[in-house]
């Protein structure tokens, strides 16, 4: 969980101000293990957004956030590696 944290945190505009809840380590249904969770930062113009789910395989670039993807793509990573 470290690891999908961290990442998720260099995929943020103000890292400093991450708040993380609902975090868990997750072996998703092709077997790859994931971090799922919901993260809740400061946007762009100072203020909070509220909380967004977000899946990470140890990595930036394997690392999504709900905001950054088409709402339908990101329910569908969601369910394959994060449900169940």
């Amino acid at each position: 969980m470290v690891r999908g944290k961290a990442a998720v945190l260099e995929k943020l505009k103000d890292p400093d101000s991450a708040d993380f809840r609902n975090v868990r380590f997750h072996q998703g249904k092709d077997g790859v293990p994931m971090t799922c969770g919901e993260v809740n930062s400061k946007n762009s113009f100072g203020g909070y957004g509220g909380f967004q789910r977000f899946i990470s395989a140890g990595r930036a670039d394997l690392t999504f956030l709900a905001e950054q993807m088409d709402a339908r793509d990101f329910a569908e990573v969601w369910n394959q590696f994060c449900s169940g």
